[in-house]
């Protein structure tokens, strides 16, 4: 199975949400802008095949808006891609 990719830190900043999957693993990615605190990406993960609608959510997670948060992000997906897919 291939690498998970995660777009840029511009794509987040311009405020662009992502949808993604690798096998059975489905997640969406969005950026927050708090009125107070830094910014963040939050996260909800599913198992697909369904799309979000029609899935529970198995688990959410926060990271910072950094370029550290992306690799946290992706490091996060890709073991959680590893639980859900045999």
């Amino acid at each position: 199975m291939n690498d998970i990719l995660i777009p840029t830190l511009l794509f987040w900043e311009n405020g662009n949400t992502f949808y993604g999957s690798k096998g059975l693993a489905r997640f969406f990615i969005r950026p927050v802008r708090p009125e107070e605190g830094d910014p963040r990406l939050d996260v909800e993960l599913w198992r697909g095949p369904l799309t979000k609608e029609l899935s529970e959510i198995l688990t959410t997670a926060s990271f910072p808006l950094s370029e550290d948060g992306l690799t946290q992000l992706t490091a996060w997906l890709e073991e959680r891609a590893k639980e859900l897919n045999p």
